[in-house]
């Protein structure tokens, strides 16, 4: 029995301002180390499914302080 493969959410600082993309573990790989991303999320089975839309409201842009 094969695992599900494991997605995740990311926000990334683009040229008009923060992304929001969803990466596979093979997207993933030799991306940890970029400086454009802000934050991570690793995703449910359920949340992969979902659209990015969906996925910004699930998981909002952090603020700072």
């Amino acid at each position: 029995m094969t695992q599900p493969t494991q997605w995740y959410f990311v926000w990334l600082d683009g040229p008009r301002g923060p992304e929001p993309q969803k990466w596979s573990p093979e997207g993933l790989w030799g991306q940890i180390g970029r400086q454009d991303v802000i934050v991570r999320f690793e995703l449910t089975e359920r949340e992969a499914k979902l659209s990015l839309d969906q996925l910004a409201k699930l998981h909002p842009l952090p603020t700072g302080s």
